[in-house]
């Protein structure tokens, strides 16, 4: 039997945490078409702050990573080579800010066209207080705003790139689980009018999306074999330790981004 990669062993650490990051009654409103469009807006309003504070912790981990100074001194080399998962992170940290940008504009445009609002009250500032957040969103922004290199000179960017892996992969699973339970009925009949049902599950399933998440951690996975190749299979638990930590830290704050419903019938 193979053994496991290294995300592979993330996902078993703590199945029950991340069954209860990726399954709640708030998804399964959605898929049964009993999301109303108050609820749905303040959930939105909540995800685009995640937004920004995840465009910002993008920022973060930039100054972290470091790519090779030199190339492969051949067009036949650069072929036989892979590039090392340093450059693919930062391909995907290009796509992930091109990606999540055309996201909150996306959020804006559907909410708009359906009567959604996706605006928290705010100060007079116009900032929205810490009260009127989600729990998990205030867990999220102090997340990303305390993004910094993991100890020593292993792989420095690893907790920075779980963090971001396990965000994405508890959304895509989340978002997935509601899909598989969706009812059959017109839109016109859900409380949000169709919102969920034919703009938002669907792009937050996408075959594109799924890609970007698998991505990500082929790259942590690479990471992680290349410390193993260069320090010996010793490095593997220690990694697996450090990383464990940042993705136990991302289930907790995924289980209470999901705001709280009455069990639907």
């Amino acid at each position: 039997m193979a053994p496991h990669t290294f995300t592979e062993e993330l996902l078993a650490t703590d199945p029950d945490a991340f069954r209860r990051a990726t399954q709640c009654e708030f998804l399964r409103a959605a898929a049964l078409g009993k999301m109303s469009k108050q609820v749905l807006g303040s959930w939105l309003a909540n995800d685009r702050l995640y937004i920004h504070s995840y465009i910002k912790a993008i920022g973060r981990l930039l100054t972290i990573l470091e790519v090779p100074q030199t190339v492969p001194e051949t067009a036949a080399q650069a072929a036989a080579e892979r590039d090392p998962a340093s450059i693919r992170l930062l391909d995907w940290i290009v796509a992930a800010m091109v990606n999540i940008r055309r996201e909150e504009k996306f959020f804006v445009d559907v909410a708009q066209r359906f009567g959604i609002q996706v605006n928290l009250p705010t100060r007079a500032d116009g900032t929205v207080d810490d009260a009127e957040k989600l729990d998990g969103l205030c867990q999220y922004e102090a997340l990303f705003g305390s993004l910094e290199a993991g100890p020593g000179d292993r792989l420095p960017w690893l907790e920075g790139a779980v963090l971001f892996y396990a965000t994405e992969k508890c959304y895509l699973e989340a978002w997935s689980w509601s899909k598989a339970q969706l009812v059959e009925q017109a839109p016109e009949q859900d409380a949000d009018g169709g919102a969920l049902r034919t703009e938002f599950i669907d792009n937050w399933t996408c075959a594109e999306f799924v890609q970007f998440v698998k991505d990500l951690g082929s790259i942590v996975d690479q990471g992680i074999e290349e410390q193993v190749a260069a320090h010996g299979e010793g490095v593997r638990s220690e990694l697996l330790e450090r990383g464990a930590k940042a993705w136990a830290t991302v289930l907790a704050a995924e289980e209470k981004f999901w705001p709280e419903m009455p069990e639907s019938s």
